[in-house]
This record gives structure tokens, C-alpha cells and sequence, in this order.
């Protein structure tokens, strides 16, 4: 199973190097998060902000605008992902987004939390693929703007997949990302590689693999289940968890302990940083870090008790402390398969 190439000397065994890309992850892999992870990281080819929900009529908010900027994705090709179930609110966006310096936008019809799917987006869109035809006919040959699409199985059906990827196969999208999931199983459960293997061989755009990468040995399980390879695998919960996936998986051993104790340290004093000049007031600081928390005590050997004593913390001076009682806990071994939903 464990395929091996050389790359700066060091191994990986995940057969070739992959095209990696940072998932969209709401209230966490934002344009602070992305900054802070290239910095002391690195590894990623690419990210796809979290999506952005415009607003019928309406310009996208002046935060969001921020999100999306140049000056603030400097060092790492960004593509912004839209939220709609709208064709002309669609089409606005993009031309909004190519005025911000974007060449691609992903439309997500993968979201699948009850709030946005219940009301016939994201995921909720997946049992309609005449809505999605009508979508995608009204908006391409106006499109400013390369579209990709990423979605999921379906809504509740795990094969509303078959009529959507036949819907997409007839549009000009620049590819499509795949979570072999429903949503109403959120992020619970095994991925279905059954099923997106049947994906990937209906599918006639560049297709990407996302969910469940934990260790590089997921790739390679996921490539000899899918009988082929992926052009680009996305990781969202695994590289939130453990930082140094990225590299791992390029073929770069993950440093030693106290290298690897450091660089997180480092890496969450960068995220504060970054937050304390982005949001307004301690309250909003400290719910912010308490949500990074969720999964950056996952790289310590008792998570739970990091979480705990971090999401008892009612100000900055107790956060601060809870924070450097989680530093001098040990770490989590790097070769286990780290428990990555918080």
C-alpha cells in the first residue's frame, strides 16, 4: 500500500505529491488563519475562503470585501466561495469578487447545516438539479469569472450526487469538489468512497477529493479505493487538528517535539495577533480563540482538559493563563490517527 517518493530528501507515502488545498471552514480558516498558517507552516497550494452569503441586491459586506482582498490573502492563491440559491444575486457576486482581483469563485452547494440547506441552499439545493441546471445556465455565459462547484452526496438521498454531476458535466466549470457525505450526516459517520468513486467516474470536470485526511495513509487508502487520483485532495478538520499534515503528507517528516511545541506557540501568538487587529473587544477576541481551541488542543496529548480550562476562561488574563498551562502538557503523538471532530 505505502507508495514512496523522494521530495527535499525526505519520503512521503502518498505516491506523488498532491495538490493540496485548505478547506472552507466557517469562523476558523479565515483570512487571519490562512496568513498565520503560511507563515509558520506552510504546505498548502491553495485555500478556498469560507463562503460568503451576498445578500439579493445588496453589495457583499464591508467584512466580507476585507476577507476577500488582495492586500489581506498576500503569499497564497485564495478562491472566495459563494452562498446562493439565487442566479442573478450569483452572478452580481462574481462580477464583485472579479473587481476584488479573483479569477475563480466556487459555488457551494455543500454546506449542510440545517439553517442554510433547510431553506434550499448549499446542500439543500442537491435534490433539485433543475434548479441547479437553471442556475448554472443563467450565470456561465455571463461569468466574469471561473466557476468551480463543491458539493456533497445530497441532502438526505446519498445519490442525489447522479443527476447533479450529470447536470454539472454539461457546463464549463473549472472542477468539482466532492465530500462523500450527506448532509444530514454533517460530519458524522465513515465518508463513502463507494459512492464518490462513482463520482469520480462520472464526473468529466477536474475533480477534488475532500473529507476525512487525517494521516498521509488516507491518501493512499483513498486513492486505491477511488482507482485513480484526484487532481487536488481538500483538507479541512485534519490540518486544523494537526498543523503539520500538510507537510507530512508532501514527503517532510514532522518535526520533533519540542520543534513541533514551538512552532504551535508560535503559531497561536500569530492568530491572536492577528484577531486583536481584526475584531472589536475582548469579548469577540476571546470567543474566537475559544473556537480555534476546539481543535488546536486536539495536537496535545488530553485535549479534553485543554478544552475545558480554555472554554472556562472569562477574560484574556484567565485565557492567557489557561493557555500556557495547555503549552507545557505533553503532546499527541504524530503516527496515531488524531480524533479530529471536536
Amino acid at each position: 500500500m505505502e507508495e514512496t517518493l523522494k521530495e527535499n530528501g525526505q519520503e512521503s507515502q502518498t505516491g506523488k505529491v498532491p495538490e493540496l488545498i485548505l478547506a472552507p471552514i466557517r469562523g476558523i480558516s479565515d483570512a487571519v488563519y490562512r496568513q498565520a498558517f503560511i507563515r509558520c507552516f506552510k504546505g498548502f497550494d491553495r485555500a478556498m475562503a469560507p463562503f460568503v452569503q451576498p445578500r439579493r441586491g445588496k453589495p457583499l459586506r464591508p467584512g466580507e470585501r476585507r476577507q476577500l482582498s488582495m492586500e489581506a490573502n498576500c503569499g497564497l492563491s485564495v478562491t472566495p466561495q459563494v452562498l446562493t440559491n439565487n442566479a442573478e444575486t450569483l452572478l452580481s457576486s462574481l462580477r464583485e469578487l472579479r473587481d476584488l482581483g479573483h479569477e475563480e469563485v466556487n459555488w457551494n452547494l455543500g454546506c449542510p447545516h440545517p439553517t442554510t440547506a433547510g431553506r434550499g441552499k448549499g446542500a439543500g439545493l442537491l435534490p433539485h438539479p433543475e434548479r441547479i441546471e437553471a442556475i448554472l445556465a443563467y450565470v456561465l455565459p455571463k461569468a466574469p469569472v471561473r466557476i468551480s462547484v463543491k458539493l456533497r452526496l445530497g441532502y438526505r438521498n446519498p445519490d442525489d450526487f447522479q443527476m447533479v454531476v450529470e447536470v454539472l458535466n454539461r457546463h464549463p466549470l473549472s472542477e468539482v469538489i466532492l465530500h462523500p457525505r450527506t448532509a444530514a450526516q454533517m460530519y458524522e459517520g465513515d465518508i463513502d468512497l463507494e459512492r464518490a468513486e462513482q463520482a469520480f467516474r462520472l464526473c468529466l470536470h477536474r475533480f477534488v477529493h475532500s473529507g476525512d485526511i487525517r494521516v498521509p495513509g488516507d491518501i493512499v487508502k483513498a486513492r486505491e479505493r477511488l482507482r485513480g487520483n484526484p487532481t487536488a485532495w481538500m483538507l479541512g478538520r485534519g490540518v486544523l487538528a494537526n498543523p503539520f499534515l500538510v507537510a507530512w503528507i508532501k514527503g517532510r517528516l514532522p518535526p520533533d517535539a519540542e520543534r513541533r511545541r514551538t512552532l504551535l506557540r508560535t503559531f497561536h501568538d500569530e492568530l491572536l495577533e492577528g484577531y486583536q487587529t481584526w475584531l472589536s473587544g475582548p469579548g469577540h477576541l476571546l470567543n474566537r480563540m475559544k473556537q480555534h481551541w476546539d481543535f488546536l488542543a486536539q495536537a496535545f496529548a488530553d485535549p479534553h482538559r485543554i478544552r475545558l480550562r480554555i472554554r472556562r476562561s472569562h477574560d484574556l488574563a484567565t485565557y492567557a493563563n489557561a493557555v500556557t498551562a495547555a503549552y507545557d502538557q505533553p503532546l499527541a503523538t504524530m503516527h496515531t490517527n488524531l480524533e479530529c471532530n471536536p
